[in-house]
């Protein structure tokens, strides 16, 4: 099987290692078929936007091979964008061919409505799925990549109305034997869910990291402060760019938030009990 996987930062970097390392496709349960097109030894290649970046991905073992010319992706039985959000409309542009010639092609963006859109204008919208891995770091870039971040991961797909997943199945296959966990929602679903489940733990932590950095001397700070602040070491532009794509979601887990804390600051004022609040929060602790 050929892995098309267009941007090699720290999820296409992570990909790569971890679909390289499965060496040949393992064989599927007792009973079970497995999709003949898929049935080969794993091959995968990278479009990076410079030569330095197609080096780096040889280096460290990432791809098989890589290049900045998108001929690198011909004969991909998949072709996975690993972008930043805001580059995957027009990579998609680049390669809508491969949709012509039966190609499926899938992403790993954090927010999925506008990318539906944008997948709207290939020439073959079916065979575009959307898919976003619950994986990361702080760190970006494909020197913090790491094969391990997939494992026991939700990687969420949500396909476009009436949708058939068949030209899929060998890559929610391969999905599954990285270690990741796949599920399917609707585009709306999936950003409201993201809005709460991650974009609300980033925008808290730069706010707790502003507020604290203002007022207290943060070289008295032990693991509750860097906890609490991990998340603020984040990429800026892909926070700004996941704030602009998933606005309405935001504001209204950013609302829902507010509210919350407004009323543990009313309670803590009048000086009622509140360890019934801090016991339903230790009881939803992971």
């Amino acid at each position: 099987m050929r892995i098309g996987i267009v941007g090699l930062g720290l999820i296409g970097g992570s990909l790569g290692l971890a679909l390289r390392a499965l060496k040949d496709f393992p064989p599927p349960p007792a009973g079970e078929g497995r999709v003949g097109a898929f049935d080969r030894t794993i091959e995968v290649v990278g479009l990076t936007r410079t030569a330095d970046a197609a080096a780096e991905a040889l280096r460290r073992g990432a791809v098989d091979a890589a290049s900045t010319e998108v001929s690198i992706l011909n004969g991909a039985d998949v072709v996975v964008v690993a972008t930043p959000i805001d580059q995957i409309g027009a990579v998609l542009d680049l390669v809508a061919p491969l949709a012509v010639s039966g190609t499926p092609i899938t992403d790993v963006a954090s927010v999925k409505r506008p990318v539906r859109q944008w997948a709207r204008r290939l020439p073959e919208p079916g065979l575009f799925l959307g898919g976003h891995p619950l994986a990361g770091k702080s760190m970006t870039g494909i020197q913090a990549s790491d094969p391990s971040i997939f494992r026991d991961e939700p990687w969420i797909f949500t396909p476009l109305e009436a949708q058939s997943l068949r030209p899929f199945q060998g890559w929610i296959e391969l999905v599954r034997a990285i270690g990741a966990r796949p599920a399917f929602r609707s585009p709306e679903e999936h950003d409201r869910q993201m809005a709460y489940l991650s974009h609300l733990a980033f925008a808290i932590s730069t706010v707790f990291a502003e507020t604290v950095g203002a007022h207290a001397d943060t070289s008295l700070a032990g693991p509750g402060y860097r906890s609490m602040s991990r998340l603020a070491g984040g990429d800026p532009s892909m926070y700004e760019s996941i704030a602009r794509e998933n606005r309405e979601p935001m504001l209204e887990a950013i609302d829902q938030f507010a509210a919350t804390l407004q009323s543990l600051r009313d309670r803590i004022d009048r000086r009622d009990h509140v360890s019934e609040l801090f016991e339903a929060g230790r009881q939803l602790a992971v």
